[in-house]
């Protein structure tokens, strides 16, 4: 008998979820009421939570080989190598490294004016408009 794999139930509710995004998120184009839209996006949810379910109970990982008793044991401080790095002085501080945030809060700004001008649908690669 054949069993479901996890690849394929990968595969297969990927499939799913695209198209219960699209339908979802473009009900309005579609000509669906958006309540059942959801419904519709709910439901495929509950598909996909037991395709993925029925793959795991098919195919459960291997435990590794390692102790499980060792998982949260307690150990005595930081592993330390005996080497120091001066370099890494300030480096968590983020003293440096303000310019990153300048240029994020710009591309953010930059996208609220894009999205404000034109707001594309997301068809999810079915290409639902012209």
């Amino acid at each position: 008998m054949s069993k479901l794999t996890r690849k394929g139930a990968r595969n297969l509710t990927a499939s799913i979820d695209r198209i219960a995004s699209t339908i979802q998120e473009n009900a309005a184009l579609l000509g669906i009421a958006p309540k059942i839209a959801k419904d519709f996006a709910y439901r495929c949810d509950l598909i996909s939570d037991a395709v993925e379910t029925t793959a795991v109970t098919n195919f459960p990982k291997a435990a590794g080989d390692f102790d499980a008793e060792e998982i949260g044991e307690e150990v005595k401080g930081p592993l330390v190598d005996g080497e120091t790095d001066k370099d890494s002085a300030d480096h968590f501080t983020q003293k440096e490294f303000s310019e990153l945030t300048d240029v994020a809060d710009s591309l953010s700004k930059a996208a609220s004016l894009i999205a404000s001008i034109a707001t594309p649908v997301n068809d999810h690669g079915f290409g639902l408009t012209k």
